[in-house]
């Protein structure tokens, strides 16, 4: 009896696991693991931080009333990400906006949670609203073809944004650039780095890699293959001293002074997808 009472007394002051909150539930891909590896938080830019994981970007910009985050990578990115805000110095309950580039399990997974824990308010490109509410990839995605393995954690509530439009947070504005093809929706943001009045322009990036299901065909989608195209030139002529793309190891390095990194990203968008059309067509 004592041994049973000790015992009951030792389970009754052991800490309780914490479960996982429904959205945060891991995602598992192939490259899942390597994607969510942690790295440590560091500056881009005078307001910004790379709050993101290994393989998944998400940035932090910084204004004196309040906090926006672009990306929530994987559902299990979002303690990750939490806890590199906090590393940064900074409360992520202030972070009052959580924008998304495009809507894919990798990039917006953890938004839901995200959105949930901060009470941050959520904003995406038109189509990009209908993919994050639904959880799933938009009918016209060159990706909707695999289906259930790729759904992820919907998000209540998702302002849209049409190119041009901003999102302003204190004396910091935000503008969405409208970034379609790699996913429909898709959205590039753009905002200014200030400090003792010099000024940087700095760009989050959407991705612009061809990739699809094996059996969609860019050649039989013209519509998809001119939103590329449109998208690959409205990045390169974006004003662009500092930039991150989705994906940090898709931004290519370039060390010619007269090609900003935007115009540099924007130019192997267009190789691949010259390549891709090209392999396609044979």
């Amino acid at each position: 009896m004592i041994l049973s009472l000790a015992f009951s007394a030792a389970l009754s002051l052991a800490p309780l696991a914490t479960a996982l909150h429904a959205d945060e539930k891991p995602k598992t891909c192939s490259r899942c693991d390597d994607w969510n590896a942690p790295v440590d938080p560091y500056p881009l830019a005078e307001n910004t931080w790379y709050v993101g994981t290994k393989g998944l970007s998400s940035v932090l910009v910084v204004d004196e009333d309040g906090l926006v985050l672009i990306d929530g990578g994987l559902p299990q990115s979002a303690a990750r990400i939490l806890d590199n805000v906090r590393k940064a110095g900074f409360d992520p309950s202030r972070i009052r906006w959580i924008l998304d580039s495009h809507a894919h399990f990798d990039h917006a997974g953890g938004i839901a949670a995200l959105a949930r824990i901060t009470g941050a308010q959520v904003a995406a490109g038109r189509n990009g609203v209908i993919a994050l509410t639904h959880g799933s990839y938009h009918p016209d995605d060159p990706q909707k073809g695999f289906g259930a393995s790729a759904h992820f954690p919907p998000v209540r509530r998702v302002h849209a944004v049409d190119d041009g439009d901003v999102i302003t947070v204190g004396r910091t504005t935000i503008t969405a650039v409208a970034s379609p093809g790699h996913a429909p929706g898709g959205m590039s943001w753009r905002w200014r780095s200030c400090h003792d009045g010099a000024c940087r322009d700095v760009v989050y990036l959407d991705s612009l890699n061809p990739v699809s299901t094996d059996d969609y065909r860019f050649t039989d989608h013209p519509d998809v293959v001119s939103a590329l195209r449109a998208t690959e030139d409205r990045l390169a002529a974006l004003p662009c001293d500092v930039a991150m793309a989705a994906h940090p190891d898709q931004l290519p390095a370039t060390s010619d002074a007269s090609t900003t990194p935007c115009a540099a990203y924007a130019e192997e968008g267009r190789e691949n997808l010259r390549k891709r059309l090209e392999k396609e067509r044979r």
